[in-house]
């Protein structure tokens, strides 16, 4: 893990071109909010923001924060995606979310001081900047736009763990496997000569963690959809190739587009 200045930036305009949804900040991230309300050019509040804490960066597949753990700083993703994970008492684990360039994790035990509640792991190399507790919580309660940013993004995420619920955990396998094909396409996906990246890049079994269902599942969906002609698929990789054929299938459970 680095945490030199100069070095961890030199490269990071060309890894964000690579990895952040086109017009910037996905979509309900924290960044994304206080876009809206600093319209123009980054305002004060998301440029304190963007320059507190030090700079790190993780390699793919580093614990960044794990449950249970007694530290209270705060991650902001500048680039890539994360993933947070929990773990049942039958010792079962289950990717609950995704976090996207422009959003925060960890605020939780930043504002209540307990325990981390799930893990978080770096699906790639990532740019973070670090915030102690105490920075974050300056910083929130510095500027009212700063409030209303961080209530924003908690309300989005809200409302798409909602959604995910209702889409991922009900009705046949390959309705629930595209929903969330879907989900991610549409919020993180990137265009590519065959058709839209599905990103981050998941195995079978965490996509079946985030559906409900065996991987040996989820393995047998993908090649009935890639049959269909609706994606491809490899290694941590699907492509969409019909974004029409996908919706119906996630909305009617059928397995012809």
């Amino acid at each position: 893990m680095l945490d030199h200045e100069a070095a961890v930036h030199a490269g990071h305009r060309a890894r964000r071109a690579r990895t952040a949804p086109a017009g910037g900040w996905a979509d309900g991230t924290l960044l994304a909010e206080l876009r809206k309300l600093e319209p123009g050019a980054p305002g004060p509040v998301q440029l304190a923001l963007m320059r507190a804490g030090t700079a790190r960066v993780h390699a793919r597949g580093e614990i960044m924060i794990m449950t249970g753990g007694a530290d209270t700083f705060v991650l902001l993703l500048l680039d890539g995606f994360a993933k947070v994970a929990t773990t049942e008492r039958s010792g079962v684990t289950a990717l609950m979310d995704i976090r996207a360039a422009g959003d925060v994790v960890g605020e939780s035990a930043a504002f209540d001081g307990r325990p981390r509640s799930a893990t978080v792991t770096a699906a790639q190399q990532m740019l973070v900047r670090r915030i102690a507790q105490d920075e974050w919580l300056r910083w929130v309660g510095h500027s009212p736009v700063a409030g209303l940013a961080v209530s924003r993004s908690l309300a989005h995420r809200s409302r798409t763990a909602v959604r995910r619920h209702t889409r991922f955990a009900h009705g046949p396998v390959i309705a629930r496997l595209a929903s969330a094909v879907l989900d991610l396409a549409e919020q993180y996906g990137a265009a590519v000569p065959d058709g839209l990246l599905v990103r981050p890049g998941l195995t079978q079994a965490e996509w079946g963690e985030l559906i409900g269902a065996q991987e040996r599942r989820v393995h047998h969906m993908l090649h009935e959809l890639a049959r269909l002609g609706v994606l491809t698929f490899g290694r941590r990789r699907i492509v969409v190739r019909s974004l029409p054929a996908l919706r119906e299938i996630a909305a009617t459970g059928r397995d012809t587009p």
